[in-house]
């Protein structure tokens, strides 16, 4: 039987429009493009290589799907590869973002860095290694809403696998490095409470505006000092805080009763989010005398896969084997691998391409890194599976 190339299969996954339709607790807007249409796609893909699969709904319209060698083994060591299904928007792109298109030896598409490209070099090398016969049982996993702060993969089933019996290498643009660490993520929303008032009268209203003014510069504060007054383990950078959305006020003319505030957060190993925001919470009350009142709190575990683990490992004598340095990373941006080792798997990050590539206007994929990567999971797969 025949292997299609990463190339081939990376062209005809960008085709397929996955773009987020936003959070999955939301109703999909009509016409809205999700993520079905690429998991039928790769189901009918690998079914036709010999896999068994099916498709396990995280909401209406937003499969995940999951997918296993017909000849199970339970004698032989299995190995997942996941990759998110879902891409970003196409707004403001500088080429068409459906349509692939080569030059100077990088492909240009939207999710063609992420993280179509590093699903081709999965799925090239799961179709490889199930044709070739290699003794270990393979899962593939494509998971829904990423882009989303990771949710789909929340409602990913590997209990037929033997739950966290399963190591996983979860598919993100690395460089071709090995990504053994990242940062936890929390996002929150603090909101301030007033007192409406006509605009001719102020004095007699209390301007949530302002008061969240006060409470954003004390936060501030936090962030430069009580946030960052931690030990950093190796490699990692120290923790972060940024405020990137604020909303207040419902006319020029009248004093805003109410005003909130949505804030990124960054954190290290053994950092709580929940206790973090709330010494946040408390600064803020010390400092500015205004309480904020949390209204949600969204978060990714961090990553931190140990020196010992056997996937580790066997990715980095499958770099030494293909000459590809056997490098590995800590970064700051989230996947799917943290949820993934909260719930006890043996995780790691790989993949080609560039995280400065990704969510721009201009996203392409460098080629010579997308057959390697192919290459090096193969390598890694058959180191796991052993002799026959």
């Amino acid at each position: 039987m025949n292997t299609p190339s990463p190339l081939s299969l990376l062209e005809e996954l960008v085709r397929i429009d996955s773009r987020s339709p936003g959070l999955l607790a939301a109703p999909v807007p009509p016409g809205a493009a999700t993520e079905e249409a690429l998991a039928r796609h790769l189901a009918g893909l690998l079914a036709a290589h010999g896999f068994l699969h099916e498709l396990q709904w995280a909401a209406p319209g937003r499969p995940n799907l999951v997918a296993w060698s017909r000849a199970w083994d339970h004698a032989r060591p299995a190995l997942a590869f996941e990759a998110h299904l879902d891409t970003v928007g196409s707004d403001g792109m500088t080429h068409p973002p459906l349509e692939p298109r080569i030059q100077a030896g990088r492909l240009y598409a939207r999710g063609a860095c992420d993280t179509k490209g590093t699903m081709a070099a999965m799925l090239a090398a799961i179709i490889r290694l199930s044709v070739e016969a290699t003794p270990i049982n393979l899962v593939f996993i494509g998971s829904c809403a990423e882009e989303t702060g990771c949710e789909g993969i929340g409602h990913v089933d590997l209990a037929r696998f033997g739950g966290a019996q399963l190591p996983v290498i979860v598919g993100e643009p690395t460089e071709l490095r090995t990504v053994t660490g990242h940062k936890a993520h929390a996002w929150f929303e603090w909101a301030i409470r007033g007192r409406a008032a006509h605009g001719s009268v102020p004095e007699t209203g209390d301007n949530a505006i302002v008061k969240m003014t006060r409470v954003i510069q004390a936060l501030e504060v936090f962030a430069a000092g009580p946030l960052r007054a931690v030990p950093v383990p190796a490699g990692f950078t120290p923790p972060t805080l940024s405020i990137g959305v604020i909303r207040g006020g419902v006319k020029e003319n009248v004093v805003p009763d109410y005003c909130s505030i949505q804030v990124d957060l960054r954190l290290m190993p053994g950092q709580d989010p929940a206790a973090v925001i709330a010494d946040a919470a408390a600064f803020a009350e010390a400092q500015a005398g205004i309480r904020p009142e949390t209204t949600w709190i969204r978060h990714i575990p961090v990553l931190a896969t140990p020196p010992d683990s056997p996937l580790l490992q066997a990715m980095t004598a499958a770099c030494v084997e293909t000459g590809t340095p056997a490098t590995t990373a800590i970064v700051n941006f989230c996947t799917d691998a943290g949820v993934l080792q909260e719930r006890g798997h043996d995780t790691l990050v790989f993949g080609p391409g560039s995280i400065l590539r990704a969510h721009g206007s201009e996203e392409y994929l460098e080629l010579d890194q997308l057959d390697r990567a192919a290459e090096i999971l193969a390598l890694a797969a058959r180191r796991l599976g052993g002799p026959e």
